[in-house]
Formats: structure tokens, sequence, C-alpha cells
């Protein structure tokens, strides 16, 4: 079997719900299976029957999978393997646009598959994709400010969506939403949103007061109880989580000491936390979802560090977002938190073991398997077990899944 390693990256709209998940691939393929050459080094066939072997649904959960495609394999009809509803197929740039390019596009329009344009800058030559195409993807760190804006003022009279790929900040959030894209990529969303003060404010100090709690590691289950207790929401989460699909029970929950009971002081830290994080409005869903991947990730990859616990692993990768959530640096907001110094160094500086397992997670985030593999080697193989132990471990947290808008 083909070795294909897989990442994703989310794609959001104006109200930052998940749009759907481009896929990054890297394979090392027999040179018998290369038959159409696609993206990356990687084959369309191999790429195809990837789906196949690991389960599409295991890698984006439901939503769009946004997929990478060159002239050769929307030519060759290899698209057609896949169901229209599952994919978005994005014409990579500098394709050759002919004739049969055109036909094959019609052809898959009309069996109902969406298109994108991506890394697209203007050209004559690609007029007749833009009234095809569903989507048109521009790249802010290539094109810049200024030319992102004249990008979109020409594109407008085609009526096609408009995404801005390769977002840091907020602030490029903000400007391409402000220029009229309608659509957003990048982990922007996974870094401080940072308006007039660094200060914590005051509704997310509360919050920050039980996560300090939870952490105290002679805290009492009756203590953590009663913290529980007093508060409707979080009471109100936990018995909707312990009597989830995901745990599988026979018998229904009723009382949060019997659910505390069950889950136990680490599972409980690890529970109330997340449940904290997903209670916060104004941060998408998805920044939860990452939280959970990189928590089961460095829980896994870190079984082999000389004195570190799972348990604690887990808590490194889930609060490598804290600061995104809290809208504060992250060195200010572990000042209110009592971690050991490796990992506050790891949190802070991404130094040492810990910061090594956090170093992987996030270059497979943004698709550089080589590094990744570098700093882990087994890092591709744990990564999809993570989205998919995330994926279910998500939806009794947010409610369900997201819905898909793409």
């Amino acid at each position: 079997m083909s070795d294909v390693l897989v990442a994703r990256q989310p794609i959001f709209d104006r109200r930052l719900e998940l749009a759907g998940y481009e896929l990054l691939f890297r394979g090392e393929f027999d040179s018998s299976e290369a038959t159409i050459a696609s993206p990356e080094g990687a084959t369309a066939t191999v790429v195809m029957n990837s789906f196949t072997e690991i389960g599409l649904e295991r890698i984006v959960g439901g939503h769009t999978a946004w997929i990478n495609v060159s002239r050769e394999f929307l030519v060759g009809g290899l698209a057609q393997t896949v169901p229209p509803g599952l994919v978005l197929l994005e014409i990579l740039e500098d394709q050759v646009i002919d004739d049969m390019l055109i036909a094959a596009i019609k052809k898959l329009k009309r069996h109902g598959y969406q298109l994108a344009l991506d890394d697209f800058q203007y050209g004559e030559a690609a007029e007749p994709l833009l009234a095809l195409v569903d989507v048109v993807k521009l790249d802010l760190l290539a094109l810049g400010h200024e030319n992102l804006s004249r990008e979109v003022a020409r594109l407008k009279p085609y009526g096609v969506a408009l995404l801005g790929e390769k977002l840091e900040t907020h602030e490029d959030y903000t400007y391409c939403a402000n220029a009229g894209c309608e659509l957003f990529q990048g982990y922007f969303f996974c870094h401080p949103e940072i308006m007039h003060s660094k200060r914590v404010d005051a509704n997310r100090m509360a919050l920050l007061e039980v996560l300090a709690a939870l952490q105290d590691p002679d805290v009492e289950l009756g203590v953590l109880e009663r913290l529980i207790a007093r508060d409707v929401g979080l009471s109100y989460r936990l018995l909707s989580y312990i009597n989830s699909a995901f745990f599988g029970l026979r018998r229904q929950v009723r009382s949060i000491g019997h659910a505390l009971a069950l889950l136990g002081v680490e599972n409980l830290k690890h529970w109330a936390a997340l449940s904290i994080f997903a209670g916060i409005d104004d941060k998408p869903a998805e920044l939860t979802v990452t939280a959970l991947v990189r928590a089961r990730f460095c829980e896994l990859a870190g079984e082999r560090l000389p004195g570190s616990a799972g348990n604690e692993l887990f808590t490194l990768g889930l609060f490598s977002v804290i600061d995104a959530l809290m809208n504060s640096p992250i060195d200010q907001v572990l000042e209110k938190i009592p971690f050991a110094p490796d990992m506050r160094e790891a949190l802070i500086t991404r130094e040492g073991e810990k910061g090594r397992l956090l170093q992987s997670i996030t270059a497979l985030e943004q698709g550089d398997f080589e590094r990744s593999q570098q700093l882990i080697p087994n890092a591709g193989e744990l990564y999809l077990d993570c989205i998919a132990w995330a994926n279910d471990a998500a939806e009794p947290l947010l409610g369900g899944p997201s819905p898909t808008v793409a």
C-alpha cells in the first residue's frame, strides 16, 4: 500500500464557521502506479485510492474536502471517482487552458462538481474558466494587500466567491473580509486577536481562574464537583458529554458525582478545559477541534519522552491555543496557571523535548511533512489517528458537526 501523508487546513466563511478542509498530500509511490502526475509528487490515482484506504470521512469528518488537481487529472476523468458532494476541486495555477480542459470542466459542472482556481492572478487566458468555477483563491502572502484588492475589484463582475488564503493574523482576516472575500484560509484563528489592551479581560480572567484550579496537582474530586455544580452550563455539558455516543454507556448518568467518578480526575480536567474552550462564543468551533488534535498528538507522540505522563502532554497540546482563546500573549496568560517550567518553556518558546511535539504538529498543520517527520519520525501516521479521534470527541462538546458551507 502506498505511503500517503495527508494534512488538512480549515476554510471558514464570514461567520467563522467551517466551510471545509483543504487536503495537502505527500506520498512516495511505486513507479508502476504513476500514471497521471498530480500535485507535490503524488499521483492522482494513488491519491484517490487513498480516500478508500484511509477513508475521506475520517479525514474531513463529513465536511467538504478541497483538493488540488492538475489539468491532466481533470481531462483524464479521474475526478469522477469521488462523488461530487464530497469534494471541491482546486485547479492548480499555471495549467494549460485549452478546449479539452474547458470541456472537462463543463462536464464536471453538469455532474454537480464544484471547482476553484488556486493561487489566482488575472490573465486573459483565464477568462473562460471564470465563467465556470465557483471559487477563486487569492494568496495574500504572494499578492500583498494592494494587489489583492485590485484582484477582488477585477473579479467582482464574474460572480465567483473569493477566498483569501495564507492568512496568519486577525489583521489579515479583517483586511480580506473588508476587501470583499467571503471565504478565509490560514491559521489566523489560532492566534490572539489583541485589540487595545494586552491584559486579559474580566470575563476571561474568571475562566482562567477555573483553569488554574484544574491544574492544581493536589485538587480533590469533591472540590472539582462543587466547582462544576455551581455552573449550570458546565453541569449541563458534563452530563451531555458523559451520556454521548462517544462513551457508549449502557445506562444514563444523571448526577455530577457519578459523571466525575466515571471520568476520573485527569479526564475531568481535560473535559472541563475543553468545555470552557468550546463555551467561548466569539471563537470558531474549529479552534477547539485544533486543540483536541494537538492534545491527542502530543499525548501519543510523547509516549517515549522520559518522565512525561500522557495526561500532562495532552494538556500541553490543549493549552497551545490558550492565547487565541484569551486574546492575550501566551506568556501573560500562563502567569495565571501553575505549570511546570518545562511546560511553560514549550508553550511560550516551543523549545525543549515538549516543544518539539508542538513544533511537529504545527508543521503538519502547514503541510510541512519533511520537518514534522524530522522532529517526530511517525508524525504523519499519528496525525490521521488524532484527526479521527478529535472529530469524534468534538461532536458532544460542540453539539454536533458544524454545517458544511462549500
